[in-house]
């Protein structure tokens, strides 16, 4: 299977239909063509250089003083001989207005021919994951309650994530955990909780250049217990929330490997965590850029996720070869 066919082959099943919700990690609706923050087996296997950058925008038109703004920059080079792809990932995510969380890592992953048309490939990215609270941002229901902290606090971490993707020709499967050292341990707000994933999507092939692509992930946040800081800017344990769950499904109409329209749904899974969001993305691919728009809307009217908004770039550089302009 030639380097070419495996790079368009996994292009058409690169779509993460998902959004950021609470206490997990920062997810993009708009992950198709690059998601190693989340699994760092999922380094494309095209010697070129790929830059994926994206920006959200929270709460827009929602009456909020600072609507917050996240953004995700992720970086990868696959290298033929070594089997290998090599990876930098960066991500700075505002959870509210006064929660930020700071996640730098070098990615690694290897891939394994398992046939000509099926490829598996291992990954394992590590670095530091920096929360922050600043009290100052933060909306509190009495103003004057004496308890009220005034020191920003802030905590890093290592981090550590697994991943692994199965791919074939019409179906691709994966399956991640990050922050693994607080795997199975409950954590407190300033500390990231255990996250594992599964996802499938399917490829099906249509008449004149359409794919349709549809998918499904499942996202287990591990138990997180909740602390309130009294003035002394120490902590205390306020309350604890079990495993949350979610489900995400995702279906994409893509043309001719470059223009690309989907719609998705997310929710809770029954006693677990509860936020529905819609979401719709489309977007457009010109030469060695592409560029797409993500919109969430929520469907549950105490949430600001429908002001959700997404743009994201993604460059192709090539390395070794010039760029042929068709």
């Amino acid at each position: 299977m030639s380097m070419s066919k495996k790079f368009k082959a996994i292009i058409l099943f690169l779509l993460v239909s998902a959004g950021a919700f609470a206490q997990g990690d920062f997810r993009l609706s708009e992950q198709m063509f690059s998601r190693i923050n989340q699994n760092p087996s999922a380094i494309g296997n095209n010697e070129m250089m790929q830059i994926f950058t994206a920006t959200r925008l929270q709460w827009v038109g929602q009456g909020v003083e600072t609507s917050p703004t996240s953004a995700l920059l992720n970086a990868h080079y696959y290298v033929d001989k070594l089997k290998s792809g090599f990876g930098l990932s960066f991500v700075y995510d505002e959870l509210g207005l006064a929660n930020q969380t700071i996640n730098a890592k070098v990615c690694y992953a290897y891939n394994i021919d398992l046939t000509e048309s099926m490829l598996l490939s291992l990954g394992l990215s590590a670095g530091v994951i920096n929360k922050r609270f600043d009290p100052a941002r933060h909306i509190w229901r009495d103003d004057n309650d004496p308890n009220i902290p005034t020191e920003v606090t802030s905590v890093t971490n290592f981090d550590l994530d697994f991943g692994l993707e199965l791919s074939w020709k019409y179906l691709m499967g994966g399956f991640s955990m990050t922050h693994m050292p607080n795997l199975a341990k409950e954590v407190a707000s300033l500390t990231a909780p255990a996250h594992i994933n599964a996802y499938l999507r399917g490829n099906i092939v249509l008449p004149k250049k359409f794919n349709l692509i549809p998918a499904i992930l499942y996202t287990n946040i591990g138990a997180l217990n909740k602390y309130t800081l009294n003035n002394n800017g120490n902590s205390s344990a306020a309350s604890s929330i079990d495993n949350e769950n979610s489900l995400e499904y995702s279906l994409t109409v893509m043309y001719d490997s470059k223009y690309w329209f989907g719609i998705g749904y997310r929710s809770g899974i029954a006693g677990s965590y509860s936020n529905n969001v819609a979401s719709i993305m489309a977007g457009f691919e010109w030469h060695w850029l592409r560029i797409g728009y993500a919109c969430d809307i929520s469907i549950d009217s105490y949430s600001y996720d429908g002001s959700t908004h997404e743009i994201m770039l993604s460059f192709i550089i090539p390395v070794t070869k010039p760029i042929v302009w068709q």
